[in-house]
């Protein structure tokens, strides 16, 4: 059954299957102990869940999904001319483009708790297009047999239709038992609720809060006139545009000037905290969320940080995205198999990946074509770069004992 997909034909897939108007609103939004309601909107309105949705995203799209050959008894070669090349490679819908659809899988996946599309397949059963379902829009169930389906709820019309799960390309952020998954911004809902509270806090702390930079003292009673135009002239001095101007106090005025309480020199740090807490739920380092502040486990350095970053956290979600593929769109089919490339991320500044293919190449690892391919470059002519090498030190450990006898 093409549910989803229908729609599209009516309307742009993105504008009607997206529901920008209204479909950032979850059943899972909620008011938090810190006095602010928690939905996907406001968890994204914070500049750290932000960023971090958006660095996992955008990470995803750039990650080029070829398909592959296996070739016998080993290797593997890639297939541009099977039908599911171009599907995941370059369009998976007629309406966007192989970065756009992962980026909008990924966001569901990281903001509502999985990436969901529907398979459309032609009369021989052969996939032949991939539609984002918004996640919000579809529940697992079972039947009356005990088998699992998933309910698509059509945003427009109401209607629901059941689903199998082979119809479905489905990534939880975090699986249950269940079939289901759970959604991170109603998990940590606390979490965020604080991280809103303490914005909205300093917003109001600027915007209209009492927070005076001094106390005028000596000025006497006097009558109503005098006390406005007391006050005329100190309005003069306030505001963010009339800071630092020379101020002049009439006879018997006296300013002092107030230190910022410790209660809101805390706030800075506060706001550190959450950012911090933001990038322990997403796994994401610290220095990508621009924060700067604290030394961090994940390495010594920006690029140790950085393949670290690809290790833990992008690598178990293309490990995801390839099984969940392979499973459901090329099924028993063990002669090819699509995977995630993550070597553009993975290969360090020029000098370090110069010495690592040298070495490569020296024990035989790789040949010139394999190490051209890594640097987006044709192979020689006339099958030169085919050749491999090794170094005439590198022997067995029987022949080094039979010279030195």
């Amino acid at each position: 059954m093409f549910f989803m997909g229908k729609i599209s034909e009516k309307r742009s897939a993105v504008e009607s299957m997206f529901d920008f108007n209204g479909g950032f609103s979850h059943v899972f939004g909620g008011q938090t102990k810190a006095g602010v309601n928690v939905n996907e909107r406001a968890a994204l309105s914070l500049s750290a869940v932000w960023s971090a949705v958006k660095i996992i995203s955008h990470t995803m799209g750039i990650f080029p999904l070829p398909v592959y050959r296996r070739l016998h008894p080993t290797g593997k070669e890639r297939a541009p001319d099977h039908s599911l090349y171009t599907l995941l490679h370059d369009k998976p819908n007629k309406y966007q483009t192989a970065f756009v659809w992962r980026m909008l899988m990924a966001i569901q996946q990281l903001l509502w708790g999985a990436g969901i599309s529907e398979i459309e397949f032609d009369v021989r059963g052969n996939p032949i297009a991939l539609w984002p379902i918004p996640t919000k829009y579809v529940q697992p169930a079972e039947t009356r047999s005990g088998e699992l389906i998933y309910q698509v709820t059509n945003p427009k019309t109401g209607k629901t239709a059941n689903l199998w799960p082979h119809q479905l390309l489905i990534m939880p952020f975090m699986p249950t038992i269940e079939n289901g998954w759970l959604t991170p911004i109603a998990i940590h809902r606390e979490t965020i609720g604080s991280a809103l509270a303490v914005r909205e806090f300093g917003a109001l702390t600027f915007g209209q809060g009492t927070n005076p930079a001094g106390i005028v003292t000596g000025i006497p009673f006097g009558t109503k006139d005098a006390r406005d135009s007391n006050k005329k002239l100190l309005e003069k001095y306030s505001g963010l545009n009339q800071s630092h101007r020379l101020m002049f106090l009439y006879d018997q005025m006296k300013f002092e000037r107030i230190g910022i309480p410790p209660e809101d020199a805390q706030y800075l740090s506060t706001r550190q905290f959450d950012i911090s807490e933001i990038a322990r739920i997403y796994n994401v380092p610290l220095f990508m969320l621009q924060s700067h502040e604290k030394s961090t486990s994940w390495g010594s350095g920006l690029s140790e940080q950085k393949d670290a970053f690809i290790t833990f956290t992008m690598q178990p979600f293309c490990v995801q995205w390839e099984q969940e593929i392979n499973t459901k769109l090329l099924g028993d089919n063990n002669k090819y198999y699509c995977k995630f490339l993550m070597d553009s991320l993975l290969r360090g500044n020029i000098l370090d990946r110069m010495k690592a293919y040298q070495i490569g190449e020296g024990i035989g690892l790789y040949d010139i074509d394999e190490l051209r391919e890594k640097e987006d470059l044709n192979p020689l002519a006339d099958g030169k770069g085919k050749v491999r090498f090794i170094s005439k030190q590198v022997q067995t450990l029987d022949n080094a004992i039979g010279e030195d006898e």
